[in-house]
């Protein structure tokens, strides 16, 4: 008799116990864990009734009741006024809740309970916690603090500051696209400002300029503002290394020499010069083309000679003549014809083809002569006109 109740008394319990375990459970809730301020959250219970009838499904934050739905009641939705909860009901039923413009204060623990009917009223329960962000609201993080240019040995100390957001956004420093060592961060307390408390969020980097910061000559510094995955803005600045002056390539010494010099007797002294080389010009010319002639030995010049000096003692009085001739001819002591060696008179004469030949190099040479000398005073004038322009320029 005994067995007998105390088999009943355990098919009882195992009965219970099967009916609760297969009976209401919830399958998941989902609720957001950031949501930008001024958008819409959308909460979600999921559950599984299991054959049960539902009574109730009710919403909590941080543990006051904001919505209820009730099958059996008329409307079977409704809320209860909430500091930061906006229900949207027409959106809204037993398994999703959409809260509309939330702000800072809609923020907290949201809950979910399910309720079943009787005779059980089994009920279940799940939470999650929602963060509203205040992005920030002056654009990307800006960067102070730092310099154009750097020398190795320099010390770099900026500042990195992010715009008011809500939470604080988290800051990184990137050198040349490689994070930063944490010895070389500088961290600051966050700064909470305005009614709503918003934070700024400041982040140093301070570090000894060495010459591996430098690649092709210049070096980026960037900064990384980042909250969660959905904020992601930087700012970056590219520094120049100062590059030792180099000594500019003269390309000629004489115009460089020209140029450069700001004396006022340097036209004088090159328009003297100028004036020397015209005046000797013409003899030099001269003493050239008779030079030619002589070397030719014959082929462009004649000298005519007694029959008795066509001997050694002839050809040495030959090349004694042409060397006289053009002594002469250099001290202006004789014509271009005829010659006076050693109380002889010698005659000298051109072939038409030879003659012709000098004549137009002995033109061309003036002519060049002629091209120098202009170019020479352009040059003085020039130099002359950028004196005056640096003497006004000066007062």
């Amino acid at each position: 008799m005994f067995s007998c109740v105390q088999l009943l008394t355990a098919l009882c319990v195992i009965g219970i116990l099967i009916d609760f375990t297969a009976g209401l459970r919830l399958v998941e809730v989902r609720i957001p864990n950031y949501v930008i301020k001024g958008a819409t959250a959308q909460l979600e219970c999921l559950y599984d009734l299991d054959g049960e009838a539902l009574y109730s499904v009710k919403w909590y934050k941080d543990g006051n009741e904001f919505y209820r739905y009730v099958p059996r009641d008329n409307p079977p939705a409704q809320t209860f006024r909430l500091p930061g909860v906006a229900v949207d009901l027409h959106n809204s039923s037993d398994a999703i809740v959409n809260l509309h413009n939330v702000n800072l204060q809609s923020a907290g623990r949201f809950r979910c309970e399910v309720s079943g009917e009787a005779p059980s009223f089994q009920t279940v329960t799940e939470h999650g916690d929602m963060v509203v962000v205040s992005l920030p609201d002056q654009g990307p993080p800006k960067i102070i603090g730092g310099r154009p240019r750097y020398q190795i040995g320099d010390w770099v100390r900026i500042n990195c500051t992010a715009g008011r957001s809500k939470p604080a956004v988290n800051l990184s420093w990137f050198v040349n696209g490689e994070p930063a060592e944490p010895q070389k961060l500088r961290k600051f307390e966050t700064i909470v400002s305005g009614r709503e408390g918003l934070e700024t969020s400041v982040l140093g980097l301070q570090f000894r300029v060495e010459q591996q910061h430098f690649r092709n000559g210049d070096m980026k510094l960037k900064c990384v503002a980042a909250l969660s995955t959905f904020y992601w803005r930087s700012n970056e600045e590219s520094v120049e290394g100062d590059r030792p002056q180099k000594a500019p390539v003269l390309e000629s010494r004489e115009s460089d020499s020209a140029f450069a010099s700001n004396s006022r007797a340097d036209p004088v002294q090159a328009s003297k010069t100028d004036s020397l080389l015209m005046a000797r010009a013409p003899s030099a010319l001269l003493l050239l083309a008779l030079a030619t002639a002589a070397t030719l030995a014959g082929g462009g010049v004649i000298l005519s000679w007694p029959a008795s000096m066509h001997s050694k003692a002839g050809a040495r009085v030959n090349r004694d003549s042409v060397r006289n001739i053009v002594v002469d001819l250099a001290n202006g002591n004789a014509s271009k014809d005829k010659v006076k060696v050693k109380d002889k008179r010698v005659q000298l004469e051109l072939l038409p083809a030879a003659k012709q030949k000098l004549q137009l190099f002995l033109r061309q040479l003036r002519r060049s002569a002629s091209d120098a000398s202009s170019a020479a005073a352009a040059a003085a004038v020039a130099a002359s006109a950028q004196r005056r322009q640096m003497l006004l320029t000066a007062r």
